[in-house]
Protein backbone atom coordinates (compact mmCIF):
# COMPACT_ATOMS: atom_id res chain seq x y z
CA UNK A 1 0.00 0.00 0.00
CA UNK A 2 1.71 3.48 -1.01
CA UNK A 3 2.25 5.60 1.75
CA UNK A 4 -0.01 9.15 1.50
CA UNK A 5 1.51 12.38 0.14
CA UNK A 6 0.88 13.64 4.03
CA UNK A 7 3.12 10.61 5.63
CA UNK A 8 6.23 11.75 2.69
CA UNK A 9 6.21 15.17 3.94
CA UNK A 10 5.63 14.40 7.63
CA UNK A 11 8.66 11.65 6.77
CA UNK A 12 10.80 14.37 5.25
CA UNK A 13 10.02 17.13 7.59
CA UNK A 14 11.02 14.82 10.43
CA UNK A 15 14.84 14.29 9.34
CA UNK A 16 15.00 17.80 8.10
CA UNK A 17 14.25 18.46 11.57
CA UNK A 18 16.69 15.83 13.06
CA UNK A 19 19.24 16.89 10.97
CA UNK A 20 19.32 20.27 11.82
CA UNK A 21 19.53 19.29 15.65
CA UNK A 22 22.06 17.23 15.42
CA UNK A 23 23.80 20.18 13.15
CA UNK A 24 23.12 22.55 16.27
CA UNK A 25 24.45 19.98 18.91
CA UNK A 26 27.60 19.55 17.07
CA UNK A 27 28.26 22.83 16.04
CA UNK A 28 27.56 23.54 20.22
CA UNK A 29 30.17 21.07 20.87
CA UNK A 30 32.74 22.13 18.69
CA UNK A 31 32.41 25.98 19.53
CA UNK A 32 32.47 25.70 23.20
CA UNK A 33 34.35 22.94 23.24
CA UNK A 34 34.24 21.21 26.51
CA UNK A 35 37.17 18.96 26.15
CA UNK A 36 39.57 21.53 24.70
CA UNK A 37 39.84 19.74 21.24
CA UNK A 38 39.17 22.22 18.42
CA UNK A 39 40.43 25.63 20.17
CA UNK A 40 38.07 27.01 17.05
CA UNK A 41 36.56 29.93 19.76
CA UNK A 42 38.66 30.29 22.86
CA UNK A 43 37.51 33.28 24.82
CA UNK A 44 37.60 34.37 28.54
CA UNK A 45 33.89 34.39 29.72
CA UNK A 46 32.68 32.33 27.51
CA UNK A 47 34.70 28.83 26.76
CA UNK A 48 37.61 29.46 28.71
CA UNK A 49 37.52 27.52 31.93
CA UNK A 50 37.05 23.97 31.01
CA UNK A 51 35.02 21.70 33.23
CA UNK A 52 36.95 18.18 34.96
CA UNK A 53 37.16 15.13 32.52
CA UNK A 54 34.76 12.62 33.65
CA UNK A 55 35.07 10.40 30.35
CA UNK A 56 37.97 9.39 27.84
CA UNK A 57 40.36 11.36 30.18
CA UNK A 58 43.26 9.40 29.10
CA UNK A 59 42.74 9.52 25.32
CA UNK A 60 41.96 13.52 25.87
CA UNK A 61 44.87 14.49 27.71
CA UNK A 62 47.47 12.65 25.51
CA UNK A 63 45.24 14.38 22.23
CA UNK A 64 45.97 17.66 23.70
CA UNK A 65 49.72 16.75 24.78
CA UNK A 66 50.17 15.33 21.18
CA UNK A 67 48.74 18.82 19.88
CA UNK A 68 50.98 20.66 22.07
CA UNK A 69 53.79 18.78 22.05
CA UNK A 70 55.60 19.69 25.55
CA UNK A 71 59.16 19.58 26.59
CA UNK A 72 58.17 18.06 29.97
CA UNK A 73 55.39 15.68 31.11
CA UNK A 74 53.96 14.85 34.41
CA UNK A 75 52.51 11.22 35.23
CA UNK A 76 51.14 9.32 38.27
CA UNK A 77 47.37 9.49 39.30
CA UNK A 78 45.42 11.58 41.46
CA UNK A 79 48.31 13.33 43.79
CA UNK A 80 50.07 14.30 40.51
CA UNK A 81 47.15 15.75 38.98
CA UNK A 82 46.00 18.17 41.27
CA UNK A 83 49.14 18.51 43.29
CA UNK A 84 51.90 19.40 40.46
CA UNK A 85 51.22 22.34 38.37
CA UNK A 86 52.58 22.07 34.76
CA UNK A 87 52.38 26.14 34.48
CA UNK A 88 55.20 26.40 37.66
CA UNK A 89 57.94 28.59 36.70
CA UNK A 90 60.46 26.13 37.17
CA UNK A 91 59.72 25.12 33.84
CA UNK A 92 60.04 27.93 32.06
CA UNK A 93 63.30 28.61 33.67
CA UNK A 94 65.01 25.35 32.93
CA UNK A 95 63.62 26.49 28.95
CA UNK A 96 60.44 23.97 28.84
CA UNK A 97 56.60 23.69 28.43
CA UNK A 98 55.19 21.07 30.09
CA UNK A 99 51.86 18.89 30.48
CA UNK A 100 50.57 17.21 33.35
CA UNK A 101 49.28 13.86 31.99
CA UNK A 102 48.40 12.59 35.15
CA UNK A 103 44.86 10.52 35.28
CA UNK A 104 43.09 9.35 38.77
CA UNK A 105 42.38 6.19 39.43
CA UNK A 106 45.20 4.54 37.62
CA UNK A 107 48.50 2.75 38.17
CA UNK A 108 52.09 2.68 36.69
CA UNK A 109 50.79 0.64 33.96
CA UNK A 110 48.58 3.62 32.29
CA UNK A 111 52.16 5.42 32.69
CA UNK A 112 53.98 3.28 30.88
CA UNK A 113 51.14 3.29 28.27
CA UNK A 114 51.52 6.85 27.82
CA UNK A 115 55.01 7.15 27.52
CA UNK A 116 55.15 4.31 25.00
CA UNK A 117 52.28 6.36 22.82
CA UNK A 118 54.35 9.52 23.07
CA UNK A 119 57.46 7.51 21.84
CA UNK A 120 55.72 6.10 18.67
CA UNK A 121 54.61 9.27 17.47
CA UNK A 122 57.77 11.12 17.54
CA UNK A 123 57.07 13.27 21.30
CA UNK A 124 60.36 12.74 23.37
CA UNK A 125 60.51 14.85 25.85
CA UNK A 126 63.44 16.35 27.89
CA UNK A 127 61.52 15.56 31.50
CA UNK A 128 59.45 12.96 33.06
CA UNK A 129 58.35 13.79 36.17
CA UNK A 130 56.50 10.22 37.44
CA UNK A 131 54.95 10.17 40.82
CA UNK A 132 55.11 6.69 41.77
CA UNK A 133 52.52 5.37 44.38
CA UNK A 134 53.48 2.87 46.68
CA UNK A 135 49.86 1.27 47.25
CA UNK A 136 49.07 0.54 43.58
CA UNK A 137 52.52 -1.38 43.27
CA UNK A 138 50.79 -3.89 46.19
CA UNK A 139 48.63 -6.59 45.05
CA UNK A 140 45.50 -7.81 47.15
CA UNK A 141 44.82 -11.37 47.69
CA UNK A 142 41.72 -12.92 45.36
CA UNK A 143 39.31 -14.30 46.79
CA UNK A 144 37.62 -15.45 43.63
CA UNK A 145 38.75 -18.89 42.04
CA UNK A 146 38.55 -17.57 38.77
CA UNK A 147 41.53 -15.88 36.67
CA UNK A 148 42.33 -12.33 37.71
CA UNK A 149 41.81 -10.42 33.68
CA UNK A 150 45.33 -9.29 32.45
CA UNK A 151 45.93 -6.10 31.88
CA UNK A 152 46.00 -4.90 28.17
CA UNK A 153 49.36 -5.77 26.35
CA UNK A 154 51.68 -2.74 25.93
CA UNK A 155 51.56 -3.60 22.33
CA UNK A 156 48.36 -3.26 21.78
CA UNK A 157 46.44 -1.01 20.30
CA UNK A 158 46.28 2.60 22.36
CA UNK A 159 42.48 3.31 23.06
CA UNK A 160 43.55 6.98 21.62
CA UNK A 161 43.75 5.21 18.07
CA UNK A 162 40.28 4.14 17.92
CA UNK A 163 37.45 6.42 16.31
CA UNK A 164 34.54 5.81 18.85
CA UNK A 165 35.70 8.09 21.68
CA UNK A 166 36.37 10.77 19.35
CA UNK A 167 32.63 10.17 17.76
CA UNK A 168 30.88 10.05 21.51
CA UNK A 169 32.75 13.12 22.69
CA UNK A 170 31.32 15.06 19.42
CA UNK A 171 27.92 13.18 18.74
CA UNK A 172 26.24 12.82 22.39
CA UNK A 173 24.06 13.91 24.59
CA UNK A 174 26.68 13.86 27.59
CA UNK A 175 28.80 16.11 25.15
CA UNK A 176 25.84 18.70 25.02
CA UNK A 177 25.54 18.37 28.47
CA UNK A 178 29.36 19.08 29.41
CA UNK A 179 29.05 22.03 26.95
CA UNK A 180 25.96 23.97 28.69
CA UNK A 181 28.08 22.99 31.83
CA UNK A 182 31.21 24.64 30.17
CA UNK A 183 29.09 28.07 29.75
CA UNK A 184 27.65 28.25 33.65
CA UNK A 185 31.12 27.32 35.12
CA UNK A 186 32.81 30.37 33.55
CA UNK A 187 32.81 32.88 36.26
CA UNK A 188 32.52 30.05 39.37
CA UNK A 189 35.88 29.92 41.26
CA UNK A 190 35.02 26.80 43.07
CA UNK A 191 34.15 24.57 39.96
CA UNK A 192 35.77 21.39 38.90
CA UNK A 193 37.91 22.25 36.52
CA UNK A 194 41.16 21.05 34.63
CA UNK A 195 43.43 23.67 32.67
CA UNK A 196 44.36 23.95 29.13
CA UNK A 197 47.82 21.96 30.20
CA UNK A 198 46.02 18.86 32.28
CA UNK A 199 46.03 20.27 35.83
CA UNK A 200 43.49 20.07 38.10
CA UNK A 201 43.74 22.94 40.83
CA UNK A 202 40.90 20.97 42.97
CA UNK A 203 39.07 24.19 43.66
CA UNK A 204 35.91 21.85 44.45
CA UNK A 205 37.71 21.42 48.01
CA UNK A 206 37.38 25.20 48.50
CA UNK A 207 33.18 25.20 49.22
CA UNK A 208 33.51 21.65 50.77
CA UNK A 209 36.40 22.98 53.65
CA UNK A 210 34.41 26.47 53.91
CA UNK A 211 31.28 24.18 54.91
CA UNK A 212 32.76 21.25 56.70
CA UNK A 213 36.70 22.24 57.96
CA UNK A 214 39.19 20.35 56.55
CA UNK A 215 38.94 18.31 59.63
CA UNK A 216 35.79 16.16 58.14
CA UNK A 217 38.04 16.08 54.70
CA UNK A 218 41.19 14.53 56.56
CA UNK A 219 38.19 12.02 58.90
CA UNK A 220 37.25 10.83 55.83
CA UNK A 221 39.59 10.05 53.95
CA UNK A 222 41.36 8.16 56.65
CA UNK A 223 38.35 6.26 57.10
CA UNK A 224 38.81 5.25 53.76
CA UNK A 225 42.35 4.78 53.46
CA UNK A 226 42.32 2.44 56.87
CA UNK A 227 39.66 0.36 54.87
CA UNK A 228 42.12 -0.06 51.93
CA UNK A 229 45.52 -0.58 54.05
CA UNK A 230 43.99 -3.34 56.03
CA UNK A 231 42.97 -5.05 52.52
CA UNK A 232 46.86 -4.28 51.51
CA UNK A 233 48.72 -5.60 53.91
CA UNK A 234 47.17 -9.05 53.42
CA UNK A 235 49.06 -8.93 49.86
CA UNK A 236 52.22 -8.46 48.45
CA UNK A 237 54.38 -6.38 46.10
CA UNK A 238 53.79 -6.80 42.50
CA UNK A 239 56.59 -7.58 39.85
CA UNK A 240 54.30 -6.79 36.88
CA UNK A 241 54.01 -3.28 38.23
CA UNK A 242 57.76 -3.16 38.92
CA UNK A 243 57.91 -4.51 34.85
CA UNK A 244 56.23 -1.08 33.82
CA UNK A 245 58.78 0.84 35.32
CA UNK A 246 61.66 -0.89 34.26
CA UNK A 247 59.91 -0.32 30.71
CA UNK A 248 59.22 3.89 31.16
CA UNK A 249 62.98 4.22 31.92
CA UNK A 250 63.90 2.05 29.18
CA UNK A 251 62.17 3.85 26.77
CA UNK A 252 62.98 7.24 28.31
CA UNK A 253 66.97 6.40 27.39
CA UNK A 254 65.85 6.00 24.27
CA UNK A 255 64.40 9.55 23.86
CA UNK A 256 67.11 10.83 25.94
CA UNK A 257 65.20 12.27 28.57
CA UNK A 258 65.53 12.81 32.02
CA UNK A 259 63.36 10.93 34.50
CA UNK A 260 62.59 12.31 38.25
CA UNK A 261 61.32 9.72 40.09
CA UNK A 262 59.15 11.19 42.83
CA UNK A 263 57.79 9.11 46.30
CA UNK A 264 54.91 11.29 46.97
CA UNK A 265 55.34 13.30 50.42
CA UNK A 266 52.75 11.23 52.27
CA UNK A 267 50.93 13.35 55.24
CA UNK A 268 52.28 11.89 58.70
CA UNK A 269 48.46 10.28 59.45
CA UNK A 270 48.91 8.48 56.11
CA UNK A 271 52.21 6.55 57.19
CA UNK A 272 51.56 6.35 60.99
CA UNK A 273 48.25 4.03 59.39
CA UNK A 274 50.40 2.05 57.35
CA UNK A 275 52.39 1.43 60.84
CA UNK A 276 49.79 0.70 62.57
CA UNK A 277 47.90 -1.57 59.66
CA UNK A 278 51.32 -3.66 59.11
CA UNK A 279 51.88 -1.81 55.88
CA UNK A 280 55.64 -0.24 56.65
CA UNK A 281 57.81 -3.36 56.65
CA UNK A 282 56.72 -3.69 52.54
CA UNK A 283 57.20 0.09 51.98
CA UNK A 284 60.98 -0.32 53.16
CA UNK A 285 60.89 -3.01 51.09
CA UNK A 286 59.23 -1.01 48.05
CA UNK A 287 61.88 1.89 48.36
CA UNK A 288 64.64 -0.47 48.40
CA UNK A 289 63.69 -2.12 45.23
CA UNK A 290 62.75 1.08 43.35
CA UNK A 291 66.75 2.00 44.49
CA UNK A 292 67.26 -1.03 42.44
CA UNK A 293 65.13 -0.39 39.51
CA UNK A 294 67.00 2.86 39.42
CA UNK A 295 70.86 1.39 39.70
CA UNK A 296 69.97 -0.96 36.85
CA UNK A 297 68.48 1.10 34.59
CA UNK A 298 72.11 3.27 34.72
CA UNK A 299 73.98 0.23 34.60
CA UNK A 300 71.70 -0.80 31.19
CA UNK A 301 71.85 2.53 29.87
CA UNK A 302 75.02 4.89 31.38
CA UNK A 303 74.03 8.08 29.92
CA UNK A 304 70.76 7.52 31.44
CA UNK A 305 69.43 10.58 34.03
CA UNK A 306 67.07 8.98 36.18
CA UNK A 307 66.57 10.05 39.84
CA UNK A 308 64.50 8.79 42.73
CA UNK A 309 63.24 11.72 45.54
CA UNK A 310 61.81 10.57 48.29
CA UNK A 311 59.41 12.66 49.80
CA UNK A 312 57.91 10.70 52.72
CA UNK A 313 58.68 11.03 56.18
CA UNK A 314 57.46 13.04 59.14
CA UNK A 315 58.86 16.31 58.28
CA UNK A 316 57.82 19.64 59.17
CA UNK A 317 55.85 19.93 55.89
CA UNK A 318 54.42 16.09 56.30
CA UNK A 319 53.43 16.59 59.68
CA UNK A 320 51.04 19.51 59.74
CA UNK A 321 48.37 19.54 62.18
CA UNK A 322 45.35 18.82 61.06
CA UNK A 323 42.64 21.49 62.22
CA UNK A 324 39.85 20.59 65.11
CA UNK A 325 36.73 19.30 64.29
CA UNK A 326 34.38 22.10 63.87
CA UNK A 327 37.18 24.63 62.77
CA UNK A 328 35.66 25.76 59.13
CA UNK A 329 37.82 29.05 59.52
CA UNK A 330 41.87 27.17 59.99
CA UNK A 331 43.53 27.11 56.23
CA UNK A 332 45.66 24.32 55.51
CA UNK A 333 49.34 25.15 54.18
CA UNK A 334 49.93 22.24 52.45
CA UNK A 335 47.32 19.19 52.62
CA UNK A 336 43.94 19.66 51.08
CA UNK A 337 42.88 15.83 52.99
CA UNK A 338 46.05 13.72 54.43
CA UNK A 339 45.56 11.78 50.29
CA UNK A 340 46.05 15.33 48.24
CA UNK A 341 49.17 17.66 49.16
CA UNK A 342 48.42 21.16 47.51
CA UNK A 343 49.98 23.36 44.60
CA UNK A 344 51.86 25.03 47.48
CA UNK A 345 54.02 21.84 48.19
CA UNK A 346 53.57 20.48 44.42
CA UNK A 347 55.77 23.66 44.12
CA UNK A 348 57.98 22.85 46.62
CA UNK A 349 58.96 19.78 45.16
CA UNK A 350 59.46 20.37 41.94
CA UNK A 351 61.70 23.19 42.63
CA UNK A 352 63.86 19.99 45.17
CA UNK A 353 63.62 18.01 41.81
CA UNK A 354 65.20 20.56 39.07
CA UNK A 355 67.84 21.47 42.31
CA UNK A 356 70.93 20.70 41.60
CA UNK A 357 71.20 20.08 45.53
CA UNK A 358 70.20 16.75 47.08
CA UNK A 359 69.34 19.01 50.39
CA UNK A 360 67.44 22.07 51.27
CA UNK A 361 66.97 24.25 53.50
CA UNK A 362 63.16 24.55 55.16
CA UNK A 363 62.22 27.52 57.17
CA UNK A 364 58.96 26.25 58.96
CA UNK A 365 57.01 28.10 60.70
CA UNK A 366 58.61 29.65 63.92
CA UNK A 367 61.27 26.55 63.53
CA UNK A 368 64.64 27.29 61.29
CA UNK A 369 66.04 23.68 61.13
CA UNK A 370 68.04 21.89 58.38
CA UNK A 371 65.76 19.42 57.43
CA UNK A 372 65.92 17.20 54.14
CA UNK A 373 62.72 17.28 51.91
CA UNK A 374 63.43 15.34 49.09
CA UNK A 375 65.69 13.20 49.78
CA UNK A 376 67.41 11.32 46.76
CA UNK A 377 67.37 7.99 47.33
CA UNK A 378 69.76 5.22 45.54
CA UNK A 379 71.12 2.14 46.79
CA UNK A 380 73.83 3.63 48.44
CA UNK A 381 72.09 6.23 51.51
CA UNK A 382 69.10 4.01 51.97
CA UNK A 383 70.18 3.14 55.70
CA UNK A 384 70.42 7.09 55.91
CA UNK A 385 66.99 8.10 54.70
CA UNK A 386 66.07 5.32 57.14
CA UNK A 387 67.78 7.14 59.62
CA UNK A 388 65.93 10.55 58.58
CA UNK A 389 62.50 9.11 58.73
CA UNK A 390 62.96 7.68 62.46
CA UNK A 391 64.11 11.19 63.57
CA UNK A 392 61.27 12.80 62.13
CA UNK A 393 58.98 10.77 63.35
CA UNK A 394 60.36 11.00 67.06
CA UNK A 395 59.71 14.96 66.39
CA UNK A 396 56.49 14.80 64.88
CA UNK A 397 55.26 12.47 67.80
CA UNK A 398 56.52 14.52 69.85
CA UNK A 399 54.69 17.33 68.63
CA UNK A 400 51.76 15.76 67.45
CA UNK A 401 50.89 12.67 69.84
CA UNK A 402 47.65 12.75 69.51
CA UNK A 403 47.49 11.87 65.52
CA UNK A 404 49.39 8.55 65.99
CA UNK A 405 46.91 7.96 68.71
CA UNK A 406 43.95 8.76 66.11
CA UNK A 407 45.24 6.18 63.96
CA UNK A 408 45.53 3.56 66.16
CA UNK A 409 42.24 3.94 67.14
CA UNK A 410 40.69 3.61 63.31
CA UNK A 411 42.90 0.71 62.81
CA UNK A 412 41.65 -1.06 66.12
CA UNK A 413 37.95 0.16 65.40
CA UNK A 414 38.07 -1.50 61.38
CA UNK A 415 39.81 -5.36 62.97
CA UNK A 416 37.05 -4.89 65.24
CA UNK A 417 34.17 -4.20 62.80
CA UNK A 418 35.84 -6.99 61.06
CA UNK A 419 36.25 -9.64 63.56
CA UNK A 420 40.25 -9.94 62.88
CA UNK A 421 41.02 -9.03 65.94
CA UNK A 422 44.70 -7.23 66.53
Amino acid sequence: MPKSPHALLFLRYLAIYVLIGITIAVALVVIVDPYNQYRIVVRAGFNLIKPGLTRYQNEIKLTQAAAMRPDAFILGHSRAEVGFDPGEPVFGQHGMSAYNLAIPGTGIGNAHEQVEYLHQIGIKPKVIVLGVEFLDFMTVPQKSTFAVPQARRIDDRHPITRWFWRFDTLFSLASVKDAFHTLFIQHNNETETITPRGFNPLNEYGSMVRKEGHYALFQQRALENTETYLKKAKGSLSLADFDHLRAILDTAAESHSDVKLIIYPYHAQILALFEEAGLWPAFEEWKSLMTREVSAARQRHPTVRVNLFDFSGYGSYNCEKIPEKGDRKSPTRWYWEAGHFKKELGTVMLNVAFSPANFVHAAYGEQDTWEVFGFQLDESNRALNQQRVYFERSECMRIYPELFAEAAKLVEGARKRHGTGG
